[in-house]
């Protein structure tokens, strides 16, 4: 009958940290300080090819299926199955070991191996300078990456509201044409009606002019069968001008009396 282990410890580092670290046999080796490598379909060899087997499963993050055996397993012994759960926690990410399908009487041994190879040495390498140097690093491209896209949407958001600035402002030019066109439409029409009106009042106005200008016409032959006879009146006081000069005539002809002389008789 097989054996199964269950072993767990929060390690001080990112979920996605572990996660790569677990699967790249360069930076697996680093991590435990042995020897790994892998090879096609997700095959993989660790410390110094004392376990093998291969990558069933890889869920980015969160969790790792692999079959797993060590030169100590019966030949005939198919492999077991270890899960690798990772949850993030406060304080890093809590790695949890599920590993089933251990020959009878090596599940101790496997449990005890799991915290002396394999977490002890993680909480090292995950504590060392040399990673946290690399976090940082990652870090700040990260936050590159981040900022990178953050200037991506802005861009994208900038020219989207340009693009809806330049339709609003195209809808605004349209309408304004509409209704520039619309009071074309309306001035043509009041101009027209202007100019009927101002048509009716001229009509209306020469009329009253004709009308006036007959009944001046129809007066002006009384007035001037009328002047004659102011005319005909002026030679009576031409005629009465003789009396005057004949007055005057009698007056010339009226000896003046003469005065008695007062010259004294000459004497002789």
């Amino acid at each position: 009958m097989t054996e199964s282990t269950e072993v767990s410890r929060v390690i001080k580092a990112p979920a996605r940290r572990i996660y790569e670290a677990w699967l790249d046999p360069e930076e697996h080796a680093l991590m435990t300080g042995a020897a790994t490598s892998g090879g096609e379909g997700g095959a993989y060899t660790a410390w110094d090819g004392y376990i093998e087997g291969r990558t069933v499963t890889a869920e980015p993050f969160a969790r790792i299926v692999q079959s797993w055996r060590t030169s100590e397993f019966p030949e005939k012994h198919p492999d077991s199955t270890l899960t690798v759960e990772l949850t993030e926690v406060a304080g890093g990410t809590e790695v949890k070991l599920v590993h089933t399908g251990i020959p009878p009487g090596q599940g101790d041994d496997y449990a005890a191996g799991w915290k002396d190879f394999y977490f002890d040495p993680m909480e090292r390498y995950f504590a060392s300078p040399r990673e946290k140097l690399k976090e940082g690093v990652e870090a700040i491209e990260e936050a590159a990456e981040k900022a990178g896209h953050a200037i991506e949407d802005a861009v994208e958001q900038a020219g989207q509201a340009l693009e809806r600035t330049a339709k609003n402002m195209g809808k605004a030019l349209q309408d304004a044409r509409k209704e520039a066109r619309k009071q074309a439409v309306k001035a043509v029409k009041q101009g027209k009606q202007v100019r009927k009106q101002v048509a009716a009042q001229a009509k209306s106005l020469g009329k009253k002019v004709r009308a006036l200008v007959k009944r001046k016409k129809a007066a002006s032959p009384a007035k001037k069968a009328a002047a004659p006879a102011k005319k005909k009146a002026a030679p009576a006081k031409k005629k009465a001008a003789p009396a005057k000069r004949a007055t005057a005539a009698k007056k010339k002809a009226t000896p003046a009396k003469k005065k008695p002389s007062a010259k004294k008789p000459s004497r002789r």
